[in-house]
């Protein structure tokens, strides 16, 4: 029991990562008050995190093979995409079904318009 009760003593969380001084330099008796900032942490961290996944799927650009098979898997198995493509130095979405292929373009339909995208321009498929 007197281990117990030395290891409480004892046990200290560190929190020199956090940005916030009054984070770090924070201590309490049995730590019952550090819920708190955790869960600031946790959503600023959680924040960040998907904020860096979108960055990350922005710069992975597939090749132009695996743009090639992913539309042929689609138009084959009539499977909806997402097609993200450059479009007036923007960075465009569409959802649809590939329904047609015409020399390097691709033709998309959506369930409110048909695009007609170049296989060059196209940067990720999901």
């Amino acid at each position: 029991m007197q281990q117990a009760k030395t290891r409480r003593k004892q046990m200290s969380v560190d929190r020199s990562y956090s940005p916030y001084e009054v984070i770090r330099t924070y201590h309490d008796r049995g730590m019952m008050k550090w819920g708190a900032f955790a869960t600031g942490e946790l959503m600023e961290a959680q924040n960040t995190f998907e904020k860096e996944q979108k960055n990350d799927k922005v710069t992975q650009t597939l090749s132009t093979h695996a743009v090639l098979h992913l539309l042929n898997q689609s138009f084959s198995n009539q499977v909806q995409i997402k097609v993200k493509y450059h479009s007036k130095n923007k960075l465009t979405e569409v959802y649809g079904f590939v329904s047609e292929f015409i020399n390097n373009q691709v033709r998309i339909k959506s369930t409110d318009k048909i695009y007609l995208i170049s296989i060059e321009q196209i940067i990720n498929i999901s």
